[in-house]
């Protein structure tokens, strides 16, 4: 574990936490909080992406 890491609660919804546990299982990832972490530190790294990711408004659970 590199780094001091905090613990946070987050809500998901139960696609979500699917798609998270199947993430870490294809990819043998030790965690769904290492899945979150590498999201995360994608997202840091890769600045030209926020738009893209946080500039529309999603929602796949709306009627």
């Amino acid at each position: 574990m590199a780094g001091g890491k905090q613990t946070i609660e987050i809500e998901l919804n139960d696609d979500q936490v699917s798609f998270m546990r199947f993430m870490k299982d294809d990819y043998k990832i030790a965690s769904e909080s290492k899945v979150f972490r590498i999201v995360i530190d994608y997202l840091q790294s890769n600045k030209d992406v926020h738009d893209t990711v946080f500039g529309q408004t999603r929602c796949l659970r709306c009627d």
